[in-house]
């Protein structure tokens, strides 16, 4: 069994995309999709995946009896030196490791450092200590600080390899098993990029929105962003239980008649995206419809510096409204531009998959 690490839910589209990946790149490498498992947080949102597991920790982000039990399997961890425990346990089932590419290990703040500690922590443990193959797929990782962040960084360098998908989380984790790489979604983009047939975008826009933590400009700017477009609709990519709901975060804005993007998407619905959420920009790009982010985080920059598009990725909390609504209206009236640069740009993440594919098979496959 090769166990599929840190998968989150697939209630979010852009988590449930990353598990797919994993699995397109595991069977690239040799690796039968009949032969893996997938450790999970909201492990009933996979109901098509053969065998999941339950990972310790609270997928809706809130105090519940399933993070009481996540501080509990923490602190068995701690205590036994990780020979105790569900996790440990199906680690030593393990002939491989790998964990499913995001930006799920950021402690910046209490609250993320507790996510740390309680979603991950155990299984970043488990996997250090592991005798078998260990592969972390592209990664934004950090900041990480405080205990958790410290606890974190030390697990990282026991992995074979950590794959990151950005300059500044290579920098600031500056060890010897890191290799920076585009997104799994990015290394997608460029493997079709010849095969997708761009939309067009005529006079619409779609919007992918989300609640954001330290708003500072986000929501004012948003909101003046919607007014000046003619009729955007509002697309919903991750509709999970808990405040990290899209929807949720909709309703409480009065952002009406919101709908599932990958429906909108799938109904041939055209026009430019602005996406908060950076696998719904991709996710969008992948549809043939020219996307502009919003990034949250350096994930964001990371991606569209590799897809050769940086001018089309602005900080969410500081955007220039402006700026986004001549972009908006240049790409609405002509996006050849556009695509051209992604497709000069595809070469590199071609060969980087290639590479990435051909480590993964040297690592988890034996002769």
């Amino acid at each position: 069994m090769y166990l599929i690490l840190h998968a989150f839910s697939r209630r979010n589209a852009g988590d449930g995309l990353l598990v797919d990946l994993t699995l397109e790149a595991l069977e690239a490498a040799g690796v039968a999709r009949s032969e893996c498992a997938l450790l999970a947080l909201d492990p009933e949102s996979f109901p098509d995946f053969g065998t999941v597991f339950r990972a310790p920790g609270e997928p809706s982000a809130r105090v519940s009896w399933k993070l009481f039990q996540a501080g509990l399997n923490l602190g068995v961890d701690l205590v036994s030196g990780g020979t105790v425990g569900s996790v440990p346990a199906l680690v030593r089932r393990s002939k491989g490791l790998i964990a499913v590419g995001g930006g799920y290990l950021v402690a910046d703040s209490l609250v993320r450092q507790a996510g740390v500690l309680l979603n991950h922590m155990t299984q970043l443990s488990s996997a250090s200590r592991s005798d078998v193959p260990t592969v972390y797929l592209p990664q934004s990782i950090g900041p990480l600080d405080g205990i958790a962040g410290r606890m974190a960084r030390n697990h990282l360098a026991g992995m074979d390899r950590v794959f990151v998908r950005d300059d500044k989380t290579m920098a600031e984790l500056n060890l010897p098993n890191t290799r920076r790489i585009g997104d799994l979604a990015v290394l997608k983009l460029a493997r079709q990029i010849e095969e997708i047939s761009p939309v067009d975008p005529q006079d619409q826009t779609i919007l992918v929105g989300r609640d954001l933590p330290n708003p500072d400009m986000y929501l004012e700017n948003l909101d003046q962003l919607a007014e000046r477009l003619e009729a955007p609709r509002w697309a919903v990519q991750a509709d999970t239980r808990g405040p990290r709901s899209d929807k949720a975060f909709y309703e409480r804005r009065g952002y009406k008649d919101a709908e599932p993007f990958g429906t909108l998407l799938e109904a041939g619905v055209p026009g430019v995206v602005v996406s908060v959420r950076l696998h719904g920009a991709i996710a969008a790009l992948l549809a043939g419809r020219p996307a502009i982010h919003l990034s949250y985080e350096r994930k964001g920059w990371g991606a569209y510096e590799d897809l050769g598009i940086a001018e089309y990725v602005h900080d969410a909390r500081s955007f220039d409204v402006d700026r986004v609504l001549q972009q908006v209206k240049a790409l609405q009236a002509d996006p050849a531009e556009f695509w051209e640069r992604i497709r000069s740009a595809a070469p590199s993440s071609k060969e980087q998959y290639q590479e990435m594919v051909t480590e993964m098979r040297s690592l988890l496959v034996p002769e």
